[in-house]
């Protein structure tokens, strides 16, 4: 019997899709709104529908994507980042970003209250050089320097999927060559995978994971689905280190993004 590594190894090379984004940005989410498409467009019963890699399995009309951090970031330093993407040369890629001070206050919380991995306050947590915001500005950096080298690339952005789901989902699913998906589904889906919802779902296990399960229920910054809102961090981070981020963005992340202040 294949041991477990070798076969997620396996999937992984097998995959057309790869949905890639540095932690906290809102995959979960797209996730969910893409397996429950995915589900009502196929008619699909009985799946998990955050295993994307596992769905072809059910239909061999649906994509096979494999989701992925890639290069597992939030746990580097800037210089530890492979800077080579020649993995994904013969591969379709959706890059997930959102503003890198809403996704490093998630990281933080992410880190201190369900990873236990960090006891910092929020303001030394963003110095920090591993895995804080000078390794996210570098990750996204190498991504804007390398996205002609998979086979197509598809950039998305958390704030876009924000202000219209349904367009947003529409566009990746173009992307994954699956354009005949009725409006109606895509609406479907994305309501379902409403913060609320999503929240609720969380609450009462329904995906039968730890990762998807609040550690202390009584507090908010303990849930995967914490809060998710754009702009976030105006209410986290004190003026003098909006401030520091600002200039950091300012001097290094690349324009592609459209995240410059």
């Amino acid at each position: 019997m294949m041991p477990e590594k070798d076969k997620r190894l396996k999937a992984k090379n097998e995959s057309d899709f790869f949905l890639i984004s540095f932690p906290k940005c809102g995959r979960t989410w797209l996730r969910l709104m893409l397996g429950r498409v995915l589900q009502t467009h196929f008619k699909l019963k009985n799946t998990n529908l955050l295993e994307l890699d596992k769905l072809r399995e059910l239909d061999p009309d649906i994509p096979k994507i494999w989701v992925s951090h890639d290069d597992e970031p939030q746990w580097k330093n800037p210089e530890e980042l492979i800077t080579s993407k020649a993995e994904y040369q013969e591969k379709r890629v959706i890059f997930l970003v959102r503003d890198p001070r809403d996704a490093i206050v998630s990281n933080y919380y992410q880190k201190t209250k369900r990873r236990l991995a960090y006891n910092g306050s929020l303001s030394e947590f963003i110095r920090e050089e591993n895995g804080s915001f000078t390794t996210l500005i570098r990750f996204y950096n190498i991504w804007a320097e390398n996205r002609n080298v998979p086979q197509d690339f598809l950039l998305v952005r958390y704030e876009e999927i924000h202000r219209d789901r349904q367009k947003e989902l529409r566009r990746v699913l173009h992307f994954l060559d699956l354009p005949e998906i009725a409006d109606a589904l895509i609406a479907e889906a994305g309501e379902y995978a409403s913060f609320e919802n999503m929240r609720k779902m969380e609450v009462e296990n329904q995906f039968k994971s730890r990762r998807m399960s609040a550690v202390d229920p009584r507090y908010i910054n303990s849930y995967k689905t914490r809060r998710g809102k754009v702009g976030g961090f105006k209410n986290e981070l004190s003026t003098a280190d909006i401030d520091d981020l600002n200039r950091i963005m300012q001097k290094s992340l690349s324009v592609f993004y459209g995240y410059q202040v």
